[in-house]
C-alpha cells in the first residue's frame, strides 16, 4: 500500500510490519497505521508491507553458499527498500529478540549484492544501502526500563548493528512496553509513534 503524494521537502518512507499475525487488528498494525498518518500527514510517500502477506521462504537454506533465489515478494521488498529514504521496521518483542518471520525475512532480503559488497577489500566500506536511515518500533510486555537497563536492549541491539552494517545511518529504536496493560497505554504509544511519523524519526 502506497499512499500520499509529498512535495519537495517529503521523504520516501517504507514502514514493514513484521507481526507474523495474519490479521489485521494486531497492535503492530495498529502502530503501523498511526506513523503512516503522522508521516502523510506531513508530506511523505509511504509505502507499508505486512510481512504475515508475503509468500517466501524464511530459511536460506544453503547458507550464503547456496543459490536460493529471490521470490518476487521478496525481489519487490528489495525494489522498495532501494525507493526508500527511511524504513521502519514494527514488531512484537518475541523470547528479548525479533520474530522468526522478521529474522528469517532479514537474512532472506539483506542479501551480499544487495545490502553489503563480500568483495570489499575494507569491510568497513561494503555496506551498499547508504543514504538511508531506519527506526524499529519494538513492542513488549515488560516496561521499556527494564528491558533497556537489565537486558540493555540485546535483541534490538543486534537488529542495529545488522541494519547499519547494510548501511542505514542513523538506526534509532523505540522501544515500547507494558502493552498488555490497557488501552490508556496503547493510546500513549500511539501518539507517540504518530508524532514519529511526522517528524520521520
Amino acid at each position: 500500500m502506497m499512499s500520499g503524494g509529498g512535495d519537495s521537502t517529503g521523504r520516501r518512507i517504507l514502514i514493514i510490519n513484521g507481526n507474523p499475525a495474519r490479521q489485521r487488528s494486531s497492535f503492530s498494525s495498529a502502530l503501523a497505521q498511526a506513523y503512516h498518518d503522522g508521516a502523510i500527514e506531513a508530506g511523505h510517500m509511504v509505502h507499508t508491507v505486512r510481512l504475515a502477506d508475503l509468500a517466501f521462504d524464511p530459511i536460506l537454506h544453503e547458507g550464503y553458499q547456496g543459490n536460493q533465489p529471490a521470490e518476487p515478494d521478496i525481489a519487490a521488498v528489495q525494489a522498495q527498500i532501494t525507493w526508500a529514504q527511511h524504513v521502519v521496521f514494527i514488531y512484537p518483542m518475541w523470547q528479548f529478540g525479533i520474530p522468526a518471520l522478521v529474522k528469517g525475512f532479514c537474512e532472506r532480503t539483506f542479501t551480499p549484492g544487495f545490502a553489503y559488497d563480500v568483495k570489499a577489500k575494507n569491510p568497513m566500506q561494503a555496506a551498499l544501502l547508504r543514504g538511508r536511515s531506519a527506526r524499529l518500533i519494538q513492542t513488549m510486555g515488560m516496561p521499556q526500563a527494564f528491558y533497556e537497563i537489565i537486558f540493555r536492549a540485546h535483541g534490538g541491539k543486534a537488529f542495529r548493528s545488522l541494519l547499519s552494517f547494510c548501511g542505514f545511518n542513523p538506526v534509532r529504536a523505540t522501544y515500547l512496553g507494558m502493552v498488555e496493560q490497557g488501552q490508556a497505554t496503547r493510546e500513549r504509544h500511539l501518539a507517540r509513534v504518530r508524532d514519529l511519523g511526522g517528524k520521520v524519526l
